[in-house]
Parts: C-alpha cells; sequence; structure tokens
C-alpha cells in the first residue's frame, strides 16, 4: 500500500503554526509595552457597552466591553484624552477624578491602562510550545 499523507491531523500542524504566530505577535506587543513610559492620568469617564446574546438567531453574539476614558501628559508637555478597555473588575474600582497609571509609548503615540494583560514571558512561552509541537508533530511525519 503506497505511503500517503495523513491528511486528518495534517491541519493540526498548520493551526499550530498560525496561532504560534499569533502568540509571537502578542510577546513582541507586550514586550514592548514593558518598555513603555509610566505616567500619571485622570479618569475622565467610566463606559459600560453591553454584549448581545442572540442564541438560537443565527447571528454572533458580542462581548461586554468595560471602558474609560483618561487624561494624561506626555513627557513633551501634550495633553491627551482616550479611551481604554479594562478589565471588569477594575472598572468597577475607577471613579471619575481617581489617578489612573498610564503605559505610553513615546515612539508611537499608544497608551492603554496599565496591568490590563498578561505579561510577555507568558506568551512567549506559549508560543514556544505551539510552534514546537508544530515543528514535532511535522518531523515526525504525521503531517506527510
Amino acid at each position: 500500500m503506497p505511503n500517503r499523507p495523513n491528511n486528518s491531523k495534517a491541519w493540526l500542524v498548520w493551526l499550530l503554526f498560525f496561532f504560534g504566530g499569533i502568540f509571537c505577535l502578542l510577546a513582541a506587543q507586550e514586550g514592548c509595552y514593558q518598555k513603555s513610559v509610566k505616567l500619571l492620568g485622570v479618569v475622565v469617564a467610566k463606559k459600560y457597552t453591553p454584549g448581545t446574546s442572540r442564541v438560537g438567531s443565527g447571528t454572533l453574539s458580542s462581548r461586554s466591553y468595560h471602558s474609560i476614558k483618561y487624561r494624561f501628559t506626555t513627557p513633551q508637555g501634550e495633553t491627551k484624552e482616550t479611551w481604554s478597555d479594562v478589565l471588569t473588575q477594575n472598572w468597577n474600582k475607577f471613579h471619575e477624578g481617581d489617578p489612573v497609571e498610564i503605559e505610553y509609548l513615546s515612539a508611537t503615540g499608544d497608551s492603554r491602562v496599565a496591568d490590563q494583560t498578561a505579561s510577555a514571558p507568558v506568551f512567549f512561552m506559549i508560543a514556544v510550545v505551539l510552534l514546537a509541537g508544530g515543528f514535532i508533530m511535522r518531523r515526525s511525519g504525521i503531517q506527510s
């Protein structure tokens, strides 16, 4: 019998590569923010956007968003005001006029509320595991 590819598991290799690549990008983004400037801002407003639930309707549901609007001054003296999604437990703690720690990337002008996501090493380790799994499966002949 000829040696034919095991197509039933070949998709798993590419799925591991795909998600490994995504986690590499997330690790790189988190790494950039870990080198950001920490600034103190002020909460200007809070906003809750409820999600939708469409069970059985054939359309997709959306998730809820907890956002705060904050104002801060950059190291160059420019005052900025922007919205940022925050974790629910942090949204409940914030009130208008409260101080908020900001992570600011002066090279791009991007900012976000500090301590809202996982750290770069966590994303990096997930990426390594996924990519290594893909390479091992590919070399062991599961794909071909």
